[in-house]
């Protein structure tokens, strides 16, 4: 974790300002030159526009820092460590009432929330099943949050990422320590894992599996990403982010010490993860979030919400009623505990 920090925190960032100074400010500047201020401008290079908050921040800012990641978790994968890992956790996991059966779904959770929410069908005790979902939705960032996330800690430097991913762990194992008292108890069932040969990994097998995502990234994110920016400017345009802004400002602004802005990372937290922390990104290097509150939007990014895409397979394994109630438990849980985390750094840093 510490050399993917160091690496997508320096190389990423330099490949991302690099793109953005050779390869968008230009055209910015050409498409400036030649539409004039108002609708059009504002709808391809405003605030909100589909250029800049969608097809550039996608391009320019995430896609650098998903490629040196995807390209580590890829080697990770390819020399078999994942497999090994779930074994030696699983006297751990017991702890929280989970079965070594379950650190599948949880260590694919960084790879995809969505999929290992789905793949927790695999688990027989509707406990487990329960807590590892939880625990997947609320603290696990999926692979191209991480990504992303460790770009914007790249910029705060190490003790940052040590505050940042320190507290999401004391948080995880608290919750599950906790689910794990509060919910009945169920028979246990067992865990059986082969485990793989470690080895060299393969060039060919990293290079082709960080395509495979990469085009993934292109194939689904880019297009949201656009969608997004088309939501936030029609909301915008008509007003309705300002209420929006002044509705959400005693939380945001008074509790969490964020700036109005996040509410719109809110929004797009629930189409795209990534997309929300390439948003915060631009916050971050326009001097609107400080030292601290880029820790703390980091934290709430993580927590808050899970995508539309996570919601709809929490559903699809617990039903309507209790996918709601556990959406709703995580957002408050995300908002009190982020707001808890910025006190208590402003104290510590005061």
């Amino acid at each position: 974790m510490i050399l993917t920090y160091f690496l997508v925190g320096n190389i990423a960032n330099i490949i991302s300002t690099w793109m953005n100074n050779i390869l968008w400010l230009p055209i910015q500047n050409i498409i400036s030159l030649l539409v004039p201020k108002g609708f059009w401008n504002d709808l391809l290079i405003g605030n909100y526009g589909v250029l800049t908050l969608g097809f550039a921040n996608a391009i320019t800012t995430v896609l650098p820092i998903l490629s040196v990641f995807f390209v580590l978790y890829s080697i990770l994968e390819d020399i078999g460590y994942i497999p090994n890992l779930t074994v030696l956790t699983r006297r751990i996991f017991a702890y929280f009432g989970l079965t070594g059966g379950a650190i599948i779904p949880i260590v694919l959770g960084f790879g995809c929330k969505t999929m290992a929410t789905l793949t927790t069908k695999t688990l027989y005790s509707k406990r487990e099943r329960f807590i590892a979902i939880f625990l997947i939705g609320f603290t696990i960032p999926c692979a191209a949050q991480m990504g992303v996330n460790l770009g914007i800690l790249g910029r705060l430097g190490i003790k940052a990422f040590l505050i940042t991913f320190g507290f999401i762990m004391f948080v995880g194992i608290a919750s599950g320590l906790l689910l794990n008292r509060l919910l009945e108890q169920e028979n246990k069932s067992s865990f059986i894992q082969e485990l793989p040969a470690m080895r060299l990994p393969s060039l060919r097998a990293i290079i082709k599996k960080t395509h495979v995502r990469l085009y993934s990234f292109f194939k689904e994110a880019v297009p949201m990403f656009i969608y997004s920016a088309l939501i936030l400017f029609t909301l915008d345009r008509f007003g309705i982010l300002l209420i929006i802004h002044k509705i959400l400002s005693p939380i945001i602004e008074v509790f969490l010490g964020l700036p109005a802005t996040m509410a719109d990372v809110f929004i797009l937290a629930l189409a795209r993860r990534e997309a929300a922390a390439g948003f915060m990104i631009k916050l971050v290097d326009s001097g609107q979030l400080n030292y601290i509150q880029s820790i703390v939007a980091v934290v709430l990014n993580t927590m808050f919400a899970p995508c539309f895409a996570n919601i709809g397979a929490m559903v699809k394994e617990l039903g309507t009623k209790r996918a709601i109630f556990m959406v709703s438990i995580i957002n408050i849980a995300a908002i009190i505990l982020s707001g808890i985390l910025y006190w208590s750094l402003v104290i510590f840093f005061k």
